[in-house]
């Protein structure tokens, strides 16, 4: 089998300096594919490969991006701390914070409940609330996975641990390495 490449972007900031590509993320659709590429967030096209739109937003570099089951929504995070809610038609609709930089992001595959993921605690925003319910952990979070039906999420962190939480935060197992 071999591969063929459909199309290629080198990443460049303004002043055409390299970007690192930290995260992306398809649309479910697959017609769109999202990358977290310096401090802004690029929108590509996929059947072409063309840049839809580089989205601004955060004042420092973003490291994470994940779309909504649905397709209406997608989430991007970075070092300035801040969370920013878009639309698929490419609009911020929401912005909040954590205290450090967000390390990753996951949307709940069974609702829109957005989980970020901070050094030092982990938030899960609703539409349906008014504010984003956050729970402090012990080490810095490195990354977190949904179950296919979304009742846990599983939190890995820098000391080797794994918290696995109900979609409320409540801790319900804790394995420890």
């Amino acid at each position: 089998m071999r591969t063929q490449v459909t199309w290629a972007d080198r990443v460049h900031d303004r002043d055409g300096t390299k970007q690192v590509v930290y995260d992306l993320c398809f649309r479910p659709d697959g017609t769109q594919l999202v990358v977290a590429a310096g401090q802004r967030v690029l929108v590509y096209d996929t059947s072409g490969g063309e840049l839809i739109q580089a989205l601004k937003g955060h004042k420092a570099t973003v490291y994470c991006v994940s779309y909504s089951a649905d397709g209406a929504k997608f989430a991007s995070g970075g070092a300035d701390g801040t969370i920013i809610i878009w639309t698929n038609k490419l609009e911020g609709i929401l912005k909040y914070n954590h205290n450090d930089s967000i390390q990753c992001l996951a949307f709940n595959p069974a609702s829109d409940q957005l989980a970020s993921c901070a050094c030092s605690d982990f938030g899960l925003w609703d539409p349906n609330q008014k504010a984003v319910n956050k729970h402090r952990v012990g080490s810095k979070i490195l990354c977190c996975s949904w179950t296919n039906d979304g009742q846990y999420i599983a939190i890995g962190q820098m000391n080797g641990n794994i918290s696995i939480r109900d979609k409320d935060g409540t801790e319900k197992v804790k394995i420890e390495r």
